[in-house]
């Protein structure tokens, strides 16, 4: 059993722009690590540069996360206004997509020291909590204490840290009349190096595998925890060795 601090929420509207767009940006279907732990590192009060420091306090702070229901989806168009002289000089428009009514369960688990601290500050936030972009505001429904068990490697409307393509013997668990949208694979970094200047520099880029609520998928090896039926696997760590000798 792991002893976890699962925070349910939910927002008006999301976005998690994929990296690599540009004028038509997508929409991942799930907060990404780096912002599960950004939003922890607001409600602590933690500046950039200190959330993302070799020594931050959130270092050791293991992330994952699932959907709990489907959400709406819209396209909206945007312009950039590009200044030179100061002036106007050119218009960009692009094309965003946006999820709306998202609802998530957010599962942190670590030193519960640290998990006391954050549920704190879960209740009273430093800063205004946000998924996405820092105008797209979440409110917190719940905040729970859970103990994780050992589950069985099927998973549904959430991340795994893998290339779902590159996984021998995964497949998909199917019911009658089962809709769903095929999984998202994106790399994408489990933290950043902010520098002098502080820009940020994406680190540890990782494969990473976003389910669709619909879909149940079976993936041999892949190391789960179960809590309230779902199973989940820490997106930033290997299992604890409470996790491994529980399922041994």
């Amino acid at each position: 059993m792991e002893r976890i601090l699962v925070v349910m929420v939910r927002a008006p509207v999301v976005s998690f722009r994929r990296p690599m767009d540009h004028n038509y940006q997508r929409t991942l279907p799930m907060p990404p690590p780096t912002t599960l732990l950004g939003i922890a590192g607001a409600a602590l009060g933690l500046s950039d540069r200190e959330l993302w420091a070799r020594d931050s306090p959130l270092r050791d702070l293991r992330v994952s996360v699932w959907i709990e229901g489907e959400t709406g989806r819209a396209y909206d168009m945007w312009t950039v206004l590009k200044i030179k002289g100061g002036r106007i000089a050119e218009r960009s428009p692009y094309f965003r997509e946006l999820l709306f009514f998202a609802d998530y369960t957010l599962l942190y688990g670590g030193r519960e020291e640290l998990l006391r601290r954050l549920e704190q500050a879960f209740q009273d936030p430093v800063y205004a909590l946000s998924l996405g972009r820092e105008d797209e505001l979440m409110l917190i429904e719940d905040i729970r204490w859970g103990e994780a068990a050992p589950g069985e490697p099927r998973f549904r409307g959430t991340i795994l840290p893998v290339d779902l393509r590159q996984r021998p013997g995964a497949r998909p668990i199917l019911t009658p009349g089962a809709s769903f949208e095929p999984p998202v694979v994106e790399t994408l970094p489990l933290r950043f190096r902010v520098d002098a200047k502080g820009i940020r520099h994406p680190e540890s880029p990782i494969p990473l595998t976003f389910l669709p609520l619909g879909l149940e998928l079976e993936v041999p090896g892949m190391p789960a925890l179960q809590w309230e039926g779902r199973n989940f696997t820490w997106l930033n760590s290997s299992p604890s060795p409470t996790s491994r000798s529980s399922s041994t």
